[in-house]
Protein backbone atom coordinates (compact mmCIF):
# COMPACT_ATOMS: atom_id res chain seq x y z
CA UNK A 1 0.00 0.00 0.00
CA UNK A 2 2.79 2.45 0.84
CA UNK A 3 4.36 1.85 -2.58
CA UNK A 4 1.11 2.23 -4.44
CA UNK A 5 0.64 5.35 -2.43
CA UNK A 6 4.20 6.75 -3.61
CA UNK A 7 3.73 5.92 -7.32
CA UNK A 8 0.16 8.00 -7.27
CA UNK A 9 1.85 10.79 -5.60
CA UNK A 10 4.69 10.85 -8.37
CA UNK A 11 2.22 10.25 -11.26
CA UNK A 12 0.31 13.55 -9.83
CA UNK A 13 2.96 15.49 -9.32
CA UNK A 14 3.98 14.34 -13.25
CA UNK A 15 0.67 15.57 -14.39
CA UNK A 16 1.56 18.59 -12.09
CA UNK A 17 4.75 19.09 -13.55
CA UNK A 18 3.78 19.16 -17.24
CA UNK A 19 1.18 21.29 -16.37
CA UNK A 20 3.32 23.87 -15.44
CA UNK A 21 6.11 23.23 -17.72
CA UNK A 22 3.58 23.96 -20.82
CA UNK A 23 3.87 27.69 -19.83
CA UNK A 24 7.35 27.76 -21.17
CA UNK A 25 9.53 26.72 -24.41
CA UNK A 26 12.08 23.66 -23.24
CA UNK A 27 15.29 24.39 -21.97
CA UNK A 28 17.89 25.85 -24.17
CA UNK A 29 21.84 25.46 -23.15
CA UNK A 30 23.39 28.79 -23.35
CA UNK A 31 26.98 28.49 -25.70
CA UNK A 32 28.53 32.21 -25.80
CA UNK A 33 30.49 32.91 -29.04
CA UNK A 34 34.25 32.62 -29.21
CA UNK A 35 37.28 34.02 -31.20
CA UNK A 36 40.73 33.49 -31.05
CA UNK A 37 43.29 36.41 -31.42
CA UNK A 38 44.79 36.04 -34.98
CA UNK A 39 47.13 39.00 -34.84
CA UNK A 40 50.50 39.37 -33.10
CA UNK A 41 48.86 41.90 -30.30
CA UNK A 42 45.40 42.94 -29.81
CA UNK A 43 44.10 46.13 -27.49
CA UNK A 44 40.84 46.15 -25.10
CA UNK A 45 39.30 49.39 -25.62
CA UNK A 46 36.92 51.03 -22.73
CA UNK A 47 34.62 51.70 -25.49
CA UNK A 48 33.80 50.02 -29.12
CA UNK A 49 35.53 52.97 -30.87
CA UNK A 50 39.36 52.78 -32.47
CA UNK A 51 40.00 56.45 -30.35
CA UNK A 52 38.69 55.21 -26.91
CA UNK A 53 41.39 54.77 -23.81
CA UNK A 54 43.67 51.29 -23.77
CA UNK A 55 42.63 49.05 -20.79
CA UNK A 56 44.76 46.20 -21.74
CA UNK A 57 45.27 43.96 -24.40
CA UNK A 58 45.52 39.99 -26.23
CA UNK A 59 48.14 38.43 -27.57
CA UNK A 60 48.53 36.21 -30.79
CA UNK A 61 46.41 32.37 -29.83
CA UNK A 62 44.47 34.10 -27.51
CA UNK A 63 40.64 32.58 -26.98
CA UNK A 64 37.67 35.30 -26.08
CA UNK A 65 34.64 34.35 -24.58
CA UNK A 66 32.34 36.75 -26.28
CA UNK A 67 29.17 39.04 -23.52
CA UNK A 68 27.85 41.04 -27.27
CA UNK A 69 29.30 41.26 -30.52
CA UNK A 70 28.19 42.99 -33.89
CA UNK A 71 29.77 43.15 -36.92
CA UNK A 72 32.56 45.59 -35.77
CA UNK A 73 32.80 45.01 -32.13
CA UNK A 74 32.89 42.07 -29.31
CA UNK A 75 32.63 42.93 -25.93
CA UNK A 76 34.78 40.57 -23.57
CA UNK A 77 35.33 40.40 -19.72
CA UNK A 78 37.92 42.19 -17.86
CA UNK A 79 38.12 41.26 -14.00
CA UNK A 80 35.20 43.31 -12.81
CA UNK A 81 35.33 45.53 -15.91
CA UNK A 82 34.14 45.10 -19.37
CA UNK A 83 36.41 46.11 -22.57
CA UNK A 84 36.13 45.81 -26.35
CA UNK A 85 38.02 44.27 -28.94
CA UNK A 86 37.73 45.02 -32.62
CA UNK A 87 36.53 41.92 -34.83
CA UNK A 88 39.11 42.73 -37.98
CA UNK A 89 41.59 40.44 -35.53
CA UNK A 90 39.60 37.67 -34.80
CA UNK A 91 38.72 34.26 -35.93
CA UNK A 92 35.92 32.44 -35.15
CA UNK A 93 36.15 29.22 -33.41
CA UNK A 94 33.35 26.73 -32.57
CA UNK A 95 32.98 26.03 -28.82
CA UNK A 96 34.04 22.93 -27.19
CA UNK A 97 32.31 19.60 -28.55
CA UNK A 98 29.36 18.04 -26.56
CA UNK A 99 30.37 14.50 -25.73
CA UNK A 100 28.15 12.09 -27.25
CA UNK A 101 26.55 10.79 -23.75
CA UNK A 102 25.81 14.32 -22.84
CA UNK A 103 24.17 14.81 -26.27
CA UNK A 104 22.30 11.62 -26.17
CA UNK A 105 20.59 13.03 -22.40
CA UNK A 106 20.16 16.28 -24.47
CA UNK A 107 18.23 14.49 -27.07
CA UNK A 108 15.89 12.57 -24.18
CA UNK A 109 15.84 15.71 -22.16
CA UNK A 110 12.69 17.27 -24.20
CA UNK A 111 9.92 17.35 -21.97
CA UNK A 112 7.68 17.98 -24.92
CA UNK A 113 8.18 14.47 -25.92
CA UNK A 114 6.08 11.37 -24.65
CA UNK A 115 9.55 9.19 -23.66
CA UNK A 116 10.51 12.28 -21.16
CA UNK A 117 7.80 11.98 -19.13
CA UNK A 118 7.91 7.79 -19.11
CA UNK A 119 11.88 7.98 -18.52
CA UNK A 120 11.25 11.06 -15.52
CA UNK A 121 8.87 8.87 -13.92
CA UNK A 122 10.60 5.46 -13.72
CA UNK A 123 14.04 7.17 -13.02
CA UNK A 124 11.71 8.67 -9.88
CA UNK A 125 10.39 5.51 -8.83
CA UNK A 126 13.27 3.55 -8.89
CA UNK A 127 14.96 6.00 -6.68
CA UNK A 128 12.18 5.54 -4.20
CA UNK A 129 12.59 1.48 -4.85
CA UNK A 130 16.78 1.69 -4.26
CA UNK A 131 15.89 3.86 -0.91
CA UNK A 132 13.44 1.27 0.08
CA UNK A 133 15.98 -1.79 -0.86
CA UNK A 134 18.89 -0.13 1.34
CA UNK A 135 17.06 0.45 4.49
CA UNK A 136 15.42 -3.05 4.32
CA UNK A 137 19.49 -4.61 3.48
CA UNK A 138 21.02 -2.47 6.85
CA UNK A 139 18.28 -3.97 8.89
CA UNK A 140 18.65 -7.17 7.66
CA UNK A 141 22.26 -6.38 8.37
CA UNK A 142 21.76 -5.15 11.94
CA UNK A 143 19.67 -8.05 13.05
CA UNK A 144 22.20 -10.82 11.10
CA UNK A 145 25.16 -9.93 12.03
CA UNK A 146 24.38 -7.55 15.31
CA UNK A 147 25.98 -4.61 13.93
CA UNK A 148 25.04 -0.72 14.41
CA UNK A 149 24.57 1.49 11.09
CA UNK A 150 25.39 5.24 10.68
CA UNK A 151 21.87 6.91 10.37
CA UNK A 152 22.91 10.51 9.16
CA UNK A 153 24.20 10.35 5.65
CA UNK A 154 26.59 13.54 3.69
CA UNK A 155 26.94 11.57 0.46
CA UNK A 156 23.47 11.87 -0.44
CA UNK A 157 23.52 15.40 0.11
CA UNK A 158 26.87 16.56 -1.49
CA UNK A 159 25.56 14.50 -4.88
CA UNK A 160 21.98 15.88 -4.84
CA UNK A 161 23.10 19.73 -3.91
CA UNK A 162 26.52 18.92 -6.52
CA UNK A 163 23.69 17.63 -9.23
CA UNK A 164 21.17 20.72 -9.39
CA UNK A 165 24.54 23.48 -9.42
CA UNK A 166 25.64 21.45 -12.77
CA UNK A 167 22.88 20.95 -14.13
CA UNK A 168 22.41 25.03 -13.44
CA UNK A 169 25.99 25.19 -14.86
CA UNK A 170 24.93 23.35 -18.15
CA UNK A 171 22.02 25.40 -18.95
CA UNK A 172 23.35 28.99 -18.46
CA UNK A 173 27.14 28.43 -19.16
CA UNK A 174 27.01 24.94 -21.30
CA UNK A 175 30.48 25.80 -23.27
CA UNK A 176 32.96 27.27 -20.32
CA UNK A 177 31.47 23.88 -18.04
CA UNK A 178 32.73 21.43 -21.28
CA UNK A 179 36.12 23.26 -21.62
CA UNK A 180 36.40 23.11 -17.75
CA UNK A 181 35.83 19.56 -17.80
CA UNK A 182 37.74 19.31 -20.90
CA UNK A 183 40.81 20.64 -19.22
CA UNK A 184 40.82 17.67 -16.09
CA UNK A 185 41.27 18.55 -12.75
CA UNK A 186 44.11 19.62 -10.78
CA UNK A 187 45.40 20.37 -6.98
CA UNK A 188 44.21 23.63 -7.28
CA UNK A 189 43.22 25.27 -10.77
CA UNK A 190 45.59 26.54 -13.05
CA UNK A 191 43.35 29.69 -13.84
CA UNK A 192 40.72 31.90 -11.84
CA UNK A 193 37.99 30.74 -14.48
CA UNK A 194 35.19 31.40 -12.11
CA UNK A 195 33.95 27.65 -13.53
CA UNK A 196 37.00 25.64 -12.79
CA UNK A 197 36.52 27.07 -9.27
CA UNK A 198 33.06 26.36 -8.77
CA UNK A 199 33.97 22.61 -10.27
CA UNK A 200 36.53 22.19 -7.63
CA UNK A 201 34.76 24.00 -4.87
CA UNK A 202 32.14 21.07 -5.64
CA UNK A 203 34.40 18.25 -6.26
CA UNK A 204 36.36 19.09 -2.73
CA UNK A 205 33.14 19.25 -0.95
CA UNK A 206 32.00 15.79 -2.22
CA UNK A 207 35.49 14.10 -1.49
CA UNK A 208 34.89 15.42 2.48
CA UNK A 209 31.57 14.08 2.40
CA UNK A 210 32.16 10.78 1.04
CA UNK A 211 35.18 10.63 3.69
CA UNK A 212 33.22 11.42 6.42
CA UNK A 213 30.90 9.25 6.15
CA UNK A 214 32.96 6.46 5.39
CA UNK A 215 34.89 7.32 8.18
CA UNK A 216 31.54 7.37 10.37
CA UNK A 217 30.68 4.15 9.00
CA UNK A 218 33.83 1.97 9.86
CA UNK A 219 33.22 3.61 13.28
CA UNK A 220 29.75 2.31 13.53
CA UNK A 221 29.68 -0.66 11.99
CA UNK A 222 33.70 -1.85 11.76
CA UNK A 223 35.85 -2.01 9.02
CA UNK A 224 34.70 -4.91 6.54
CA UNK A 225 30.98 -3.52 7.11
CA UNK A 226 31.70 0.31 7.04
CA UNK A 227 33.50 -0.01 3.72
CA UNK A 228 30.51 -2.03 2.40
CA UNK A 229 28.00 -0.01 3.26
CA UNK A 230 30.13 3.66 2.33
CA UNK A 231 30.49 1.98 -1.68
CA UNK A 232 26.52 1.19 -1.08
CA UNK A 233 25.85 5.38 -0.01
CA UNK A 234 28.12 6.14 -2.54
CA UNK A 235 26.40 4.21 -5.51
CA UNK A 236 22.89 5.94 -4.02
CA UNK A 237 24.85 9.26 -4.47
CA UNK A 238 25.90 8.55 -8.06
CA UNK A 239 22.42 7.47 -9.23
CA UNK A 240 20.56 10.95 -6.64
CA UNK A 241 23.37 12.60 -8.82
CA UNK A 242 22.08 11.20 -12.20
CA UNK A 243 18.60 11.54 -11.59
CA UNK A 244 18.93 15.01 -10.37
CA UNK A 245 21.07 16.70 -13.06
CA UNK A 246 18.98 14.77 -16.09
CA UNK A 247 15.26 16.54 -14.25
CA UNK A 248 17.35 19.83 -14.20
CA UNK A 249 17.93 20.61 -17.40
CA UNK A 250 14.98 18.70 -18.50
CA UNK A 251 12.57 21.39 -16.89
CA UNK A 252 15.18 23.71 -14.62
CA UNK A 253 13.06 25.37 -12.14
CA UNK A 254 10.18 23.28 -12.11
CA UNK A 255 12.64 20.51 -11.65
CA UNK A 256 14.19 22.28 -8.78
CA UNK A 257 11.23 22.34 -6.69
CA UNK A 258 10.28 19.56 -7.03
CA UNK A 259 13.87 17.95 -6.13
CA UNK A 260 14.19 19.82 -3.16
CA UNK A 261 10.15 18.39 -2.29
CA UNK A 262 10.92 15.04 -3.14
CA UNK A 263 14.91 14.64 -2.33
CA UNK A 264 14.03 16.59 1.21
CA UNK A 265 11.25 13.96 2.28
CA UNK A 266 13.26 10.74 1.05
CA UNK A 267 15.89 11.81 3.00
CA UNK A 268 14.39 12.49 6.12
CA UNK A 269 12.54 9.21 6.11
CA UNK A 270 15.68 7.69 5.61
CA UNK A 271 17.35 8.95 8.83
CA UNK A 272 14.54 8.78 10.68
CA UNK A 273 13.90 4.95 9.58
CA UNK A 274 17.59 3.91 9.91
CA UNK A 275 18.06 6.05 13.57
CA UNK A 276 14.80 4.68 14.65
CA UNK A 277 16.12 1.12 14.13
CA UNK A 278 19.19 2.05 15.32
CA UNK A 279 18.12 2.98 18.62
CA UNK A 280 15.89 -0.18 19.04
CA UNK A 281 18.80 -2.54 18.10
CA UNK A 282 20.81 -0.73 20.75
CA UNK A 283 18.44 -0.86 23.50
CA UNK A 284 19.67 -3.87 26.06
CA UNK A 285 17.88 -6.69 26.34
Amino acid sequence: MVMIRIIIRILLVAVFLYITASCVEPVHYQTRERYVVDTKSLFIRSAPSPISEIISSYKHGDTIIALASDKYWVMVKLGSKTGFVSTDYLKKIEPPKTPAFLDKVESIANWKSWYFWVIAVAITLFWVFIDEMIIKFKEKLKNKHEISVKGLLITPVVFFVNAIMCGVLYINWKDQLLESLHKGFSLVPENLDIISWVLWIQLLILLIGISLDLLGSIFKSGVAWGILLSLIDLLLGVYIFAVSFYLTISLYYFAIIFLLIFFGSQYISMVYQNSKRTRLYQRPK
